[in-house]
């Protein structure tokens, strides 16, 4: 009994040396002057390049899901996500989802909305068999923008 509360004491000590990561203003909306019709099928053909997992697809909403996507091995500082710090626990996976949005504006005109969600799945890094925790994750707006740029790119 006495080795359970300092194995639960220990693992209470590691997480709480975790840190947080830092909010961040980032820009998820672009607007594209072109028609409706070519900016779906660009976003459709990106996603296909990009051999990204659609979930859900409905041109009538215009909005595309991701299924989950590994991002293990991604670093904060130039990765799609910031995890912040580990403390004494170690990621077992890095996982995010996004949705594409194409909003009609005007008949030559459209906005993309891109939202990330991202996670990182942690445990301790002293204990294998440790209970697995789930915490979310900030973007760091690197995916949305790289998004953008290669529709943008490929619909001129």
């Amino acid at each position: 009994m006495k080795k359970l509360f300092s194995v639960l004491g220990i693992l209470i000590v590691l997480a709480a040396c975790a840190t947080a990561p830092a909010p961040r203003q980032i820009q998820t909306s672009f607007p594209l002057e072109k028609p409706f019709d070519p900016v779906w099928q660009t976003v459709i053909e990106v996603f296909a390049e990009l051999n990204l997992p659609i979930m859900n697809m409905e041109k009538v909403s215009g909005l595309i899901t991701t299924d989950w996507i590994n991002f293990t091995g991604q670093n904060n500082i130039n990765g799609y996500c910031d995890c912040g710090g580990l403390g004494m626990n170690r990621e077992v996976e890095r996982r995010g989802r996004f949705n594409v949005y194409v909003k009609k504006v005007g008949d030559s005109s459209c906005e993309l909305k891109v939202n990330s969600i991202f996670e990182h799945i942690i445990t301790s890094a002293l204990d294998n068999t440790s209970p697995h925790y789930t915490n979310a994750c900030v973007s760091t707006g690197k995916l949305e923008a790289e998004i953008f740029k290669r529709i943008q790119e490929k619909i001129k």
